[in-house]
């Protein structure tokens, strides 16, 4: 069936109004159309696929056991997104601070870039991810990459991390900032390159 043309919240209303294989059908598409930006979001979180995956996976099983409870206050999206952030900082909690990973560059392609060239990079990636884990918290570090790396906006990234300081994503940026100039004029003062 074209479900294209539907809205999230058009679909799980038909949804609503169906039950067993049909409605199952319906509810898949819907969560389809957000599995890879969820998953992308998870990856940001657990630093690894496999990590990853386990937690795209409870957001979306969250998602179902709780989706008669979607009032449509607001959109689909935004609801299921709360919902990954939640389980995010939840398994941030739990395992203590993400490491990095090479995966979430992986998936920009690279343009007629030959082997030396990816290899390179590569290693640049790596010398960055462990750059900025040696010099920034946790938090700060999370900030940085959805602001610089994914280009999310600083009110974004306050409301989706629910950052209750006055200046909120704001404040970690330039925190980041002053700590990575710090950083580079340390390694620069030894003669290193940053």
């Amino acid at each position: 069936m074209g479900y294209a043309a539907l809205s999230d919240e058009e679909l799980l209303a038909r949804a609503r109004q169906l039950s067993g294989a049909d409605r199952d059908e319906l509810v898949n598409e819907l969560f389809s159309r957000h599995y890879e930006r969820v998953a992308r979001w998870c990856l940001r979180f657990a630093g690894d696929r496999e990590r990853a995956a386990d937690l795209a996976q409870e957001v979306f099983l969250k998602a179902h056991r709780h989706l008669d409870s979607f009032k449509a206050a607001s959109r689909f999206s935004t609801w299921l997104y709360s919902i990954a952030r939640n389980e995010s900082l939840s398994q941030l909690q739990r395992a203590g601070p993400p490491t990095d990973s090479d995966d979430v560059l992986a998936n920009v392609p690279a343009i007629a870039a030959g082997p030396d060239e990816l290899a390179s990079r590569s290693q640049q990636t790596k010398h960055v991810h462990e750059f900025l884990a040696a010099t920034l918290d946790q938090l700060e570090r999370t900030v940085y990459v959805l602001h610089y790396g994914d280009d999310m906006s600083l009110d974004t990234i306050t409301r989706l991390l629910r950052l209750t300081n006055t200046s909120g994503a704001k404040a970690y940026i330039v925190s980041a900032r002053r700590k990575l100039a710090k950083a580079v004029q340390r390694l620069q003062a030894r003669g290193e390159q940053p």
